[in-house]
């Protein structure tokens, strides 16, 4: 039998000249500025603004990615001496993108320039608003063209205006470009937070993309940023791909998704360097999103399932951004395509937040809804949706009489065959040279092959299935299906995963399901 390592090279279809490197990626390995034409007389006409003494607003978006191009910004220009001014949009009033009547505050706040970072490339009457007022508009985005259109906006920074490649780059990479050609050196800290957006707004792991976390990776583990590394729990010798995505990522989000009141701009203070008060804001994030944690399990839990149905419609009070979480755990608990809508009291339009799996396209399914729609859009696993509350009986007739027609597909992987001898620390530290892991760029599921269950046992709850493997590996089924655990053996897929307990670390094989 091959060794773990070749059949690693196997599974990632590399050699190992490439791999090897892989191990040596630095950051002389990322795209130049460069790729970015006109960047140079961006950068001038910003350096110009200052001299000027000109009234510089950053806008953004209210989700991490939007968030951290905004500390990116405003810490750049933190190392210049100039304060800006920024706005992170609220996620129910003002919606995605710059607005005319945000545009008339800045306005009255006598704003020169308006910096659009993660929204603007399709604000076409909204640029043209801000001409008319006198105020000039930058754009760093990395959303879609419209059509292959530009806003009459100034100057514009973005993946597909450039020669960076094929992939796309999330709009925190833009902004920490656009740093690195202001200050004409890479600021580690800013690198990093781009990173954090790469990671958050789920960019592809490929080429650039893989070489820019592992570098930014690389930079936190080396000079552990305090604010970052005190949003994760679970803390490691080192820190990967994901502690940021699964801790750091959502508690950035939980702030605009739970918040409505002007404290969410303190999200952004908390990135900045040398603020005060940090470890306050520190326990209002964690604070919130427990809150965060808490609202989408009870809504989770409390929502009743018809058997007979083929899809999930709740509706639940406010909480419009926590709609789109909810959606995830009911189809990940129910596997059926799920639309959470949230109500307000003063509107008669209910807005949602739609989930579901391959085999069942959302955009289809709002496409055959449609004359009931309000608003809709998204791609084949999530989308958005707005419909009058005096559709909502009809739509659940009509969204599950779809989902009925579009069941979800399987998807068939090439599962990396693993023996319970094989799950240990060594393997484990092999594994994760091939890292970071992540879109475009997935963990292996590894398959335990006929495995004897004779050993396994029960939490105390009854709900988790345990099997030690060693003293420092486990086998963990969270869950488990009943089914499975009452034949003898089974073959079950997972993956590796690393817990500490106790001051120990141990190395877990985690079950996420039956080899069909």
């Amino acid at each position: 039998m091959k060794s773990f390592f070749d059949r690693l090279l196997e599974y990632f279809q590399i050699s190992e000249e490439e791999y090897n490197k892989w191990q040596t990626l630095n950051e002389s390995d990322l795209p130049s500025f460069n790729v970015f034409p006109h960047i140079d007389e961006i950068v001038e006409y910003f350096k110009k603004a200052i001299k000027e003494k000109k009234k510089i607003l950053v806008y953004g978006d209210y989700d991490c990615d939007g968030i951290m191009s905004i500390s990116i910004i405003v810490n750049l220009f933190k190392t210049q001496n100039y304060n800006v001014g920024y706005y992170v949009p609220n996620r129910e009033f003002d919606g995605y993108g710059l607005t005319k009547a945000n545009i008339d505050k800045f306005k009255e706040l006598n704003y020169d320039i308006i910096l659009c970072v993660d929204n603007g490339i399709t604000l076409f009457d909204e640029i043209e608003y801000a001409n008319k007022l006198g105020i000039e508009v930058v754009v760093f985005d990395h959303h879609k063209l419209q059509e292959g259109k530009l806003p009459n906006a100034k100057y514009f920074l973005h993946p597909d205006l450039s020669e960076i490649g094929k992939y796309n780059i999330c709009a925190g990479q833009v902004c920490f470009y656009f740093s690195w050609a202001f200050l004409g050196e890479i600021d580690k800290y800013l690198l990093t937070l781009s990173m954090l957006s790469t990671i958050s707004d789920m960019m592809p792991l490929r080429d650039y993309n893989r070489t820019f976390v592992k570098v930014g990776l690389k930079y936190l583990n080396e000079y552990k940023y305090e604010n970052i590394m005190n949003l994760i729990d679970k803390k490691f010798e080192i820190i990967n791909e994901d502690n940021i995505g699964s801790e750091v990522a959502p508690k950035i989000n939980a702030i605009c998704r739970m918040l409505n009141d002007n404290t969410r701009f303190s999200i952004v203070k908390y990135f900045i360097r040398d603020e005060e008060n940090q470890e306050q804001r520190l326990k209002w994030i964690n604070a919130t999103n427990a809150k965060r944690k808490e609202l989408v399990q009870s809504y989770s839990t409390e929502v009743k399932v018809e058997d007979d149905k083929n899809s999930i419609v709740l509706v639940i009070d406010k909480g419009e951004g926590i709609a789109g979480l909810i959606a995830n755990n009911l189809l990940q608990k129910y596997n059926k395509p799920v639309v959470v809508f949230s109500t307000n009291e003063h509107n008669s339009i209910l807005k949602g937040s739609a989930r579901s799996k391959t085999g069942f396209d959302i955009v289809e399914s709002f496409n055959y809804c449609k004359d009931l729609l309000v608003t809709y859009g998204g791609h084949e696993c999530a989308g958005g949706l707005s419909l009058d509350k005096s559709n909502l009986d009809e739509f659940i007739n009509k969204f599950d009489e779809f989902a009925k027609n579009h069941p979800f597909i399987s998807e068939k992987r090439n599962n990396f065959k693993i023996s319970l001898g094989e799950i240990n620390i060594t393997n484990y530290n092999l594994l994760r040279n091939f890292a970071p892991f992540g879109e475009d760029f997935p963990k292996p599921i590894f398959l335990l092959k006929d495995l004897n269950l004779a050993t396994c046992y029960t939490s105390l709850d009854g709900k988790h299935l345990f099997m030690d493997i060693s003293s420092y590996a486990k086998l963990v089924y969270f869950n488990f299906d009943k089914n499975v655990v009452a034949k003898r053996s089974a073959n079950l897929l997972g993956t590796l995963s690393r817990n500490s307990f106790r001051g120990i670390d141990q190395i877990q094989f985690v079950v996420s399901g039956e080899e069909e």
